[in-house]
């Protein structure tokens, strides 16, 4: 996300620790099993209150037999997301006091680049969330004129949560409810633990209801308001798989650029083969502490060839609107492709030097990914004069080793599988990948 969870692991590693797979743990599978039981119990208490004994045992028995199970469907589920775009994003970029960035959004149009899904409570309210890899915890609140309503399917766990985004820039202090969640109004999550913000504007844009947490489990760093670390909470693709209505924790994800409709489709359970152009190439997540709790990979970045940066780490983010490279790399960049930073503290290209721009690669494993000049700019549609790079700055701030984000615009050209069960993240080419659209 464009916010950083901080703070102590949620499986018990201290920050300074050898990093740990991005994987379901099997006790956090035994956690999501309990949870299961007992939301069962607790949505079945007044039908079964007047059955006897042997009844309410053979229930149960049930209960544990469909907890236990081994997941069953194996195919992959897809759910369309939208990416939401607000209006006046020139106007932005040209005003030089609103049109400051902060951690890759435009303040004043930060809807702009991000990508949402809705789901559904039991109570049947519908919120809007971000669609996140760069966290793990899902929760509403964000939007003070569509607060979270609780009802029958839902309950207050006791369990308060604080959560640091941003480096601490950024707080979130609420609430976990267990209640039952469809996604897209197709996938149902029978129970999800869902956050609720004490507070509403926790993070612009403010009509987002909160977030969709997809990172890895090892993510879901919670600590309670006291500043103690809680059990960790299961994350919706935890609990799809726990629940067996996916045969394997992996998410697929497929956007589209701005001219074919901002459209895109998660994928759960496997990946959507009917739109690669190229086989899938995996790659393990790293090994570098701390990236390795986020969906992080090894890589190098080539302009034009010349690598710019050598191999470090870096994070696939759905909650970043920009690609971003280590600083020194960057400034490499900027200068090779000749762009000047403007009054809106944008860097800028004009027509010959865009024509003259060459390709930017990530270099994955044993592959290059490469970036077209047309897949370095800001969509051309939605500005009124200058081209604008998206590719932006990487800062090493709170002792990060971080060395590029792959946000949305790299998620454009290529097809992402975040595979949790194997701990591996996978790269594949898709129409978009040369496409001149932009």
């Amino acid at each position: 996300m464009i916010f950083k969870q901080t703070g102590v692991s949620s499986l018990g590693y201290p920050e300074d620790s050898t990093s740990q797979p991005a994987r379901v743990p099997d006790y956090v599978k035994w956690h999501c099993k309990a949870m299961y039981l007992s939301r069962i119990l607790h949505l079945m208490h007044y039908r079964w209150s007047r059955v006897s004994p042997t009844s309410l045992f053979g229930f149960i028995l049930l209960a544990l037999a469909i907890v236990n199970a081994s997941p069953t469907h194996s195919g992959t589920i897809k759910i369309a997301v939208t990416r939401v775009r607000g209006p006046g994003r020139a106007k932005a970029l040209y005003n030089t006091e609103l049109g400051k960035r902060h951690d890759g959004i435009i303040v004043v149009d930060q809807e702009d680049g991000f990508y949402a899904a809705f789901i559904r409570t039991s109570t049947k309210y519908i919120y809007k969330l971000m669609v996140d890899t760069g966290s793990s915890y899902t929760w509403v609140g964000n939007n003070a004129a569509n607060p979270y309503v609780p009802g029958f399917g839902s309950e207050a766990t006791g369990q308060r949560v604080k959560l640091l985004y941003d480096g601490g820039a950024i707080s979130f202090t609420g609430m976990t409810y267990s209640d039952i969640i469809t996604l897209q109004d197709i996938l149902t999550i029978n129970p999800q633990s869902i956050g609720v913000s004490d507070r509403s504007g926790v993070f612009d844009p403010k009509d987002y209801d909160g977030i969709l947490g997809l990172g890895p489990t090892v993510l879901n760093t919670h600590i309670s308001e006291d500043g103690n670390p809680i059990p960790p909470i299961s994350t919706v693709v935890d609990n799809l798989y726990i629940q067996g209505t996916i045969g394997h924790a992996v998410l697929g994800i497929y956007f589209m650029p701005y001219n074919d409709g901002d459209r895109g489709l998660l994928s759960f359970g496997n990946y959507d083969d009917t739109v690669l152009l190229s086989g899938m190439n995996y790659v393990p997540v790293t090994n570098t502490f701390p990236v390795s709790k986020y969906w992080g990979v090894d890589a190098s970045v080539t302009y034009r060839g010349i690598y710019i940066l050598n191999p470090t780490s870096g994070i696939v983010d759905t909650g970043s609107s920009l690609i971003k490279i280590e600083s020194d790399a960057f400034l490499i960049y900027i200068s090779e492709t000749g762009a000047t930073l403007n009054s809106g503290d944008w860097y800028t290209l004009t027509e010959d030097k865009y024509n003259n721009l060459g390709i930017l690669s990530f270099v994955i494993g044993d592959q290059h990914y490469d970036l077209s000049p047309n897949a370095q700019i800001f969509p051309r549609a939605s500005l009124e004069a200058d081209i604008y790079l998206i590719i932006d700055e990487q800062p090493r701030v709170y002792g990060s080793i971080q060395g590029f984000t792959l946000g949305c615009p790299f998620l454009e050209r290529y097809y992402v599988v975040l595979n949790s069960s194997s701990s591996q993240i996978g790269f594949a080419s898709t129409l978009y990948t040369y496409s001149m659209t932009n």
